[in-house]
């Protein structure tokens, strides 16, 4: 099938050094048929309050550029991955205001301005089941405040950086948490990201995106989460077929903030 790696990011994002080109050329190289550069707005993110935050019209500049350049081998996207907080609602609109993307992320990587990346945030709250839940809390939060993307980033973002016994981030745990988020993405129309990042070293519990299905979802897309060249379309094959055993025929990637639909 025709795979769109929809969750990537360039310089143009502060944790990564992938350049545009060298990323594309990946790409092909992987066969490929699309890629997202999906760098990072983070309003108020930083320990000292401030932004993670590139120039947008650089940014499309260069995505412009690139497509030029790979017109025919691959298709380059242009996209952003919001970083969601109750109070930086307004910015976020602020910021984004006047810009067109093919596709925006809405992601939640901070629990009460804590992100659990260096494990200050486990330490805070050494429980797994407390400190799951209150990361879903805080998603569903953000998801209800602004919603204005088209896919919800890695739900299960938190479970990259926790060291608990078995870090999986299971349905039947957090049923009622899960509902409400997947009720909120089909209220507002939003995709389910399978992000193939997570499942490195901790396992995809599939009853999250069954869920997904049973209650009326049909739009998942696949993204790597890729930092670097390597990560790039990693374990594309093993998702698509996970999201066919979930019970779905497609998979999507966005032009223009629309779905398009690719036979699994």
């Amino acid at each position: 099938m025709k795979f769109y790696d929809m969750h990537t990011h360039s310089r143009f994002s502060f944790d990564s050094t992938m350049s545009m080109e060298a990323a594309a050329e990946r790409a092909v190289s992987l066969g490929l048929s699309g890629i997202a550069f999906t760098d990072h707005l983070d309003v108020n993110y930083m320990a000292d309050g401030s932004d993670v935050y590139y120039d947008f019209g650089d940014y499309l500049e260069k995505v412009s550029e690139v497509k030029e350049s790979f017109a025919g081998r691959l298709e380059i996207l242009s996209a952003v991955e919001v970083g969601l907080q109750p109070h930086v609602v307004a910015e976020n609109i602020s910021r984004l205001s006047g810009y067109s993307f093919d596709y925006k992320i809405g992601s939640t990587h901070l629990i009460g301005r804590i992100d659990p990346y260096d494990g200050t945030y486990f330490r805070k709250e050494p429980d797994r089941t407390a400190a799951y839940r209150r990361y879903l809390r805080e998603m569903i939060g953000n998801i209800g405040l602004y919603h204005d993307y088209c896919t919800v980033g890695h739900f299960d973002y938190i479970v990259r950086y926790a060291s608990f016994a078995d870090n999986t981030m299971y349905y039947d745990d957090f049923s009622d948490e899960f509902d409400e988020i997947i009720r909120l993405m089909l209220k507002y129309g939003l995709a389910f990201e399978v992000n193939t990042c997570s499942y490195d070293r901790t396992p995809f519990d599939v009853r999250v995106l069954k869920r997904y299905r049973e209650l009326g979802g049909e739009t998942v897309v696949i993204g790597s989460d890729a930092h670097e060249y390597g990560r790039i379309g990693r374990n594309f094959d093993a998702a698509a077929a996970l999201i066919e055993y979930c019970g779905f025929s497609y998979i999507a990637h966005y032009r223009n903030m629309l779905p398009v639909y690719e036979r699994i």
